[in-house]
């Protein structure tokens, strides 16, 4: 191995300072030679560079004093550590030796404490370890049974890491549902051209369209979808309170029931248009309200005689879109709310297959503050569903902006370039093992890069995300032709 540098100063367990002869990057990955455990993998953590170039000195270099100037270069790394004889990672117990060498770790010493081993079966190949040609792969069982966070700032390549997560779940005939507020996802049904960094990661283009459903509950602005309904005859009084955005249950609950009873009676298939003309018909303010707000989910078309069947909904092995391009924010709300509360309590009956729920622009749908129609129901898969094979993916540009609560309940997160200092804090306090270097990093990565944490790995990557074997359908919209 390459020396790049020495121990100095005073070391500890979980990191030391080093001298570097040789340039490396922050993130890159060193190895000590410990005098009982053999190689032990660091990662440089933090870099600077040391002089003896003083204020007043400074102003009066000339143009070719600059080689009188004596610096250093000097690093702080962190231990990551090394594997057992049974296959157990661990950090050494007594502190290296100050004066110790530090090479720059070779691909297999890497691999084999980092367990970037190949997943056949259970592995979603999301991209290379940064400036190393090692895969890295999550572990699609931890994916559901612990759920996902996808954090980002607008721009920094949130639905292009999705899509390529999809694209593996698809590939291992995952079910998913996503819950899809801009219509970026059925680009998954085409592939995408063939460049050279499809080379370069291994990836062959390929269209998932016999795996892809689409539902909109507005088929007219998304005419590539199925209708999405919901059966107005199975749905409680109380879920229709929720679709009428009444949240007074005590105040509206007895007259809408006594609505619901007067209609039935005279037509068991009766429609919202029939309850719409028996509240106008009522006398009172309770029965104008009710009016109202029927009239309102008239216009949402959400609610019909027959409803989307589940079984058509959810196949397993297939993506199922929920395409809500173009419609109002509250009745988006009222659709993830009704389709997350059907989905949870079937799968706790063991009805539909175990499935991945993804939520596009979360921070909408489960807020930190005020509320949504969806609000408990996500707190609730978030808590619970794991237990039940019910996995969550949560997706947003404000970490700061999501519930505490489901973010801190997401084991495996990805994070893209991130900014923004209140979402940066929500990050850190939501991921164990992320060091200030790293939270630093993350505010500078490259397009492309995102910072791994879980997913049947025990210390954060860095990961160069591969291309998408399918057509992205995000791209921002071009005002002026380049």
């Amino acid at each position: 191995m390459d020396e790049v540098g020495r121990i100095f100063g005073d070391v500890g367990l979980g990191q030391f300072h080093l001298i570097l002869v040789h340039p490396v990057e922050r993130g890159d990955y060193l190895a000590v030679d410990d005098e009982v455990h053999g190689h032990v993998l660091c990662q440089l953590d933090d870099l600077k560079r040391k002089s003896d170039l003083e204020f007043e000195r400074a102003g009066a270099l000339g143009p070719t004093d600059e080689a009188s100037v004596h610096q250093s270069l000097l690093g702080v790394a962190r231990i990551v550590g090394y594997r057992d004889d049974q296959g157990v990672v661990k950090c050494p117990t007594v502190p290296f030796r100050p004066g110790a060498r530090v090479y720059r770790a070779e691909e297999p010493l890497i691999a084999e404490v980092l367990g970037l081993k190949r997943r056949s079966n259970s592995g979603a190949y999301v991209g290379l370890l940064r400036n190393h040609n090692l895969r890295v792969e999550l572990d699609i069982n931890q994916l559901v049974q612990r759920h996902v966070s996808v954090l980002a700032k607008t721009g920094g390549g949130k639905s292009y890491l999705l899509g390529v997560l999809i694209e593996e779940l698809l590939r291992h005939k995952v079910t998913c549902v996503i819950i899809d507020p801009h219509g970026e996802y059925g680009s998954l049904r085409a592939a995408s051209e063939k460049t050279a960094r499809h080379a370069r990661f291994g990836v062959e283009s390929q269209g998932f369209a016999r795996q892809v459903l689409e539902y909109s509950p507005d088929v007219t602005l998304n005419p590539t979808a199925k209708p999405l309904t919901f059966s107005l005859r199975h749905t409680d009084p109380r879920d229709l309170l929720v679709f009428m955005g009444l949240a007074n249950v005590k105040t509206f609950l007895g007259p809408l029931k006594q609505l619901l009873e007067q209609v039935g009676a005279a037509n068991p298939d009766y429609t919202v248009r029939d309850l719409v003309r028996a509240a106008e018909l009522s006398e009172g303010a309770i029965l104008e309200t009710l009016h109202e707000r029927l009239e309102y989910v008239e216009e949402s078309k959400l609610l019909g005689p027959v409803g989307t069947s589940l079984n058509d909904l959810v196949q397993k092995g297939a993506a199922t879109l929920i395409n809500l391009r173009g419609i109002a924010p509250d009745v988006q709300e009222l659709v993830v709310a009704r389709l997350a509360s059907t989905l949870f309590d079937n799968r706790k009956k063991d009805k539909i297959p175990p499935l991945f729920l993804v939520i596009e622009e979360a921070h909408n749908f489960a807020p930190q503050q005020g509320t949504a129609t969806c609000s408990r129901i996500l707190k609730n898969i978030a808590s619970e569903g794991r237990k039940f094979g019910l996995g969550l993916c949560v997706v947003t540009q404000r970490a700061a902006r999501i519930d505490k609560s489901v973010l801190s309940q997401c084991n495996t997160q990805l994070i893209l370039q991130v900014t923004n200092p209140l979402d940066l804090k929500a990050i850190a306090q939501s991921i164990e093992g992320l060091t200030d270097g790293m939270t630093e990093m993350i505010q500078s990565l490259p397009v492309g890069t995102a910072l791994v944490t879980g997913g049947g790995y025990h210390t954060p990557l860095f990961c160069e995300i591969r291309p998408r074997a399918t057509r992205h359908g995000g791209e921002s919209v071009q005002i002026v032709a380049a």
